[in-house]
């Protein structure tokens, strides 16, 4: 009778032991999660933002020569210019459904990208879009006039 008090106070206190250590896991995990789940949200939001690529805009064409075009862009925020965006641009030449590439992805420090006419002559449509790495941001285009 003995034996069998003595296994059932023991197995009594053991489960208390472990209900205790259960309840010190649970708040343990929730103290982690009060203090680094805002962290791991802003990260995200963070890394979030920093996917976005910016829609080209203030496009304007200008002759800078007889063989060269000039085409200008509105200043990226600090914040783009930091990410090293470049610049592509591709021309749609009129009654053609086909784009070519006039420059490959180009850094653009002065806003000012200088383009052939042979590559964008008179009528044709450039396309401009910001690219990093190896995503592409939305477009914008304007249309080459034509020479008088």
């Amino acid at each position: 009778m003995n034996e069998l008090l003595a296994e059932t106070t023991s197995s009594i206190q053991g489960g208390g032991i472990w209900g205790q250590l259960l309840m010190a896991a649970i708040l343990i995990l929730l103290v982690n999660a009060v203090i680094f789940l805002p962290k791991r949200i802003l990260q995200a939001r963070r890394l979030r933002r920093a996917d976005i690529i910016p829609r080209v805009r203030g496009l304007t064409l200008s002759d800078l020569d007889e063989n060269f075009l000039q085409l200008e862009i509105a200043p990226l925020s600090k914040q783009f210019l930091e990410r090293g965006l470049r610049l592509a641009v591709a021309a749609q030449l009129p009654n053609d459904a086909t784009r070519q590439v006039v420059t490959e992805p180009t850094p653009v420090p002065k806003n000012t990208l200088v383009i052939p006419r042979e590559l964008a002559p008179a009528g044709s449509t450039l396309w401009v879009n910001w690219v990093s790495g190896t995503r592409v941001g939305p477009g914008a285009s304007i249309q080459v006039p034509t020479r008088d």
